[in-house]
């Protein structure tokens, strides 16, 4: 039984986590997807954190989602971001915008490990400008037929369903794109490559091709033409993810470097100790406003500028984080090994679910 209590819920988390620790540099090295790691997560039922009970999921809180990202990145920030797109983002999107068939069919699946899902945006021509994507929808007896090709996409080549923004009516821009369910087995899917990259070898990030792919009319999530408005909105809870990583970063960083200081008996060494106290405060702060936008979510209020202040604070201070404890370790931090690669691990969150500089642009909207 999973506790409900914020308290007991963390320590809940963090013993599923200590589980999944032995296999988080061994997939590093062989840069292969944390299936091990994956499927104990699973097994723990912590999958389905915030889908509804009634769909087989724990119904719990966007501060419990929150928590339950944080301890995983602790441990293995490629099982985090799994899960983060699986639990966080496609789920998230099926609650929110699915037809109820769409709903009882997939999120019990997703709760219980049957299922990994994946969200397709980000295209070749399209990164931060996702408005203009060039993957189409064209109707045809009893649905769809999908043509373009999706980049970066997080779990792609593992997982069973796929939500794509595809334009249905190219001529009204971002009014005229659509939300679909693509099935992973579906004829015409294709994963073109797995990317082989700096950080988060334990998750597999892949270029997929859609080339006529037929998706049914009950498979369009929502309705015609706001996919793109779903997306967003989607997005705003997918920082929220992003920013519940910062904060594990951080807190891993603060962890690895303040046993360094105590093992090398520096704790008398001002240059050491105040910046172990920087990375306190930077988690300090990182989790409040996470905690604030998630409070805010929970409550149904907007929480976009939130979204966006957790995310580029978090991140940010993540990024600096390592760097102090890459500084604090000095040689001992750039052999390979945990500290390395939580640094390697760790610049994507400042690229990932937008940008800094979009987080600037979303924050900056609000204000004018």
């Amino acid at each position: 039984m999973v506790p409900a209590q914020l308290d007991e819920f963390r320590e809940y988390v963090r013993e599923v986590a200590e589980s999944i620790k032995q296999f988080s540099m061994i997939v590093d090295r062989e840069d292969r997807f944390a299936k091990e790691s994956v499927s104990k997560v699973f097994e723990s039922g912590l999958a389905g954190v915030i889908i509804p009970e009634k769909y087989g999921g724990l119904g719990l809180t966007t501060k419990h989602y929150v928590i339950f990202i944080e301890e995983l990145t602790k441990v293995c920030p490629s099982t985090a971001v799994t899960f983060a797109v699986t639990s966080g983002l496609s789920a998230g999107f099926l609650i929110n915008f699915a037809s109820e068939d769409i709903k009882r069919e997939y999120l019990p699946k997703v709760s219980s490990g049957e299922y990994i899902g994946a969200f397709a945006l980000t295209e070749p021509c399209c990164g931060s400008d996702a408005g203009n994507l060039r993957t189409r929808a064209e109707e045809t007896d009893g649905g769809f037929k999908l043509n373009g090709q999706k980049v970066f996409i997080t779990n792609a080549s593992v997982a069973n369903f796929v939500i794509t923004m595809a334009s249905t009516d190219p001529e009204k821009g971002k009014k005229g794109i659509t939300a679909f369910l693509v099935d992973t087995d579906s004829k015409g899917f294709l994963v073109l490559k797995n990317e082989y990259k700096l950080g988060w070898r334990g998750s597999v990030t892949s270029t997929i091709v859609f080339d006529d792919v037929f998706v049914p009319k009950d498979k369009v999530i929502g309705k015609r033409g706001e996919g793109f408005k779903y997306a967003l909105a989607s997005l705003d809870a997918g920082r929220i993810g992003i920013a519940a990583m910062g904060m594990g970063t951080i807190a891993r960083a603060l962890e690895i470097s303040t046993e360094y200081v105590k093992e090398n008996g520096l704790t008398d060494n001002e240059n050491f100790t105040y910046r172990l106290a920087d990375l306190a405060w930077m988690y300090e702060v990182s989790k409040e406003y996470t905690f604030k936008a998630a409070e805010k979510k929970d409550k149904g209020e907007n929480f976009t500028k939130e979204a966006s202040i957790a995310k580029l604070v978090a991140s940010e201070y993540a990024m600096k984080s390592v760097n102090i404890m890459m500084d604090i370790l000095g040689p001992d931090g750039v052999v390979w090994g945990e500290a390395e690669r939580l640094f390697r691990d760790t610049k994507v969150l400042e690229i990932g679910e937008g940008t800094s500089e979009i987080q600037r642009m979303v924050i900056s909207r609000t204000l004018l």
